[in-house]
């Protein structure tokens, strides 16, 4: 449950898009990273839409901290920080924008929990502050 408190004292993490790739055929978005910084770690925001055809215009939503392996994410750690309204609600604020920036190439976003903790928080925090319209769009599986 969220008590007021919590929405009072929590804030978004300043972030900034760090990565964009376009598909070199139609020149359509393909991935794009967005990052962000709490106190204590360094977080990576992915859409990626490589495992659709570019004209179902559908992209996968990745949360995590990148590790020094093959630069991939690490989506099954979880935080720990005691932040997630916080952590949330920046995740949220990056889909806007996502969706604001390149939305001519996004119909469909969807969020696959690694873990059923996580799934529940994200069914539970994402519509809560996630703009509607752009909560029309988003599956969280």
């Amino acid at each position: 449950m969220i008590k007021l408190i919590d929405l009072l004292t929590e804030s978004l993490f300043p972030f900034h898009e760090d990565d964009v790739t376009f598909d070199e055929m139609d020149d359509s978005v393909l991935a794009v990273d967005y990052v962000f910084e709490t106190p204590d770690n360094t977080y990576t925001v992915s859409f990626y839409s490589g495992e659709y055809n570019s004209e179902d215009k559908t992209f996968d939503i990745s949360f995590g901290e990148k590790t020094e392996r093959l630069n991939k994410l690490d989506t099954f750690k979880m935080t720990g920080e005691g932040k997630v309204y916080s952590i949330i609600q920046t995740i949220c604020k990056i889909i806007e924008e996502f969706v604001d920036e390149y939305g001519d190439d996004v119909q469909k976003l969807v969020v696959a929990p690694t873990s059923d903790k996580r799934g529940r928080v994200y069914k539970e925090l994402i519509p809560k502050y996630l703009n509607p319209a752009i909560m029309k769009m988003v599956t969280i599986k």
